[in-house]
């Protein structure tokens, strides 16, 4: 009796440590699993400013046509993707890098993707082109300085790296313009960034808040006869 009862303890503390194992060895795998999303998260960020090759294309008539079609083709694309994951159609387990709050609504890269659309097709290159860089390397800069030095220093160098994208896309137009775009075009995307809404994703924000602001800007000077846009920086191949 002795016997079985010291039996009956030791199997029941090997199945203890067991299952101590297997809980320790599962939340490694999730870990490992939540980081490698994250750092997917931030090399998409930073690939979208490879779009920016949309700008070297040839300015022939049916590269033109082209130009408008495939962009509009690939977020349509993404939305019936959304649309199916949303509906449950799709399992939104094989969207690789999802967040927990995007399993019932539309995941960042749509957001992402329309404003892309948006700002090739209505916009200057000369204000869509800073506006894609901040969405796609400001945006993870701040993410990442945020965890080590708190949001008031993350998002001062966001404010500056931003600035710095307005500068170098408008250094050929005349000085106080180029500080008065670069100032307002680097407030607009920290407010794009760092003001949470409910229902439309700081990826679509942080392009689109910047763009409209200088659009009123460069419109409202142009009333009075004066033309602040600078020229192109990208010329067609």
């Amino acid at each position: 009796m002795l016997f079985s009862e010291m039996n009956a303890k030791d199997t029941l503390k090997t199945t203890k440590q067991k299952m101590a194992k297997y809980q320790a060895d599962f939340l490694e795998q999730i870990n490992a699993i939540e980081v490698d999303a994250h750092w997917f998260r931030r090399v998409f960020h930073t690939f979208a400013a490879s779009f920016l090759f949309y700008y070297l294309l040839p300015d022939e008539e049916w590269i033109n046509i082209i130009k408008i079609i495939v962009p509009i083709s690939i977020v349509f694309c993404m939305v019936v993707i959304e649309y199916r994951r949303l509906r449950g159609s799709l399992d939104h387990q094989r969207f690789f890098g999802l967040r927990s709050y995007e399993k019932k609504q539309p995941a960042s890269y749509l957001y992402f993707g329309i404003a892309v659309l948006l700002l090739f097709l209505l916009f200057p290159q000369q204000i869509a082109i800073p506006c894609i860089l901040c969405a796609s390397l400001t945006d993870p800069i701040i993410g990442e300085t945020r965890y080590h030095l708190g949001k008031k220093k993350a998002y001062a160098i966001g404010f500056i790296i931003s600035l710095l994208f307005f500068l170098i896309t408008w250094y050929r137009a005349d000085w106080w313009i180029l500080i008065l775009v670069s100032v307002v075009g680097a407030a607009g995307a920290l407010i794009g960034e760092t003001k949470k809404l409910r229902f439309v994703d700081d990826d679509f924000m942080i392009q689109m808040l910047p763009a409209l602001l200088l659009l009123l800007l460069w419109q409202g000077f142009l009333a009075f006869g004066v033309n602040i846009l600078p020229p192109t920086i990208i010329l067609p191949i």
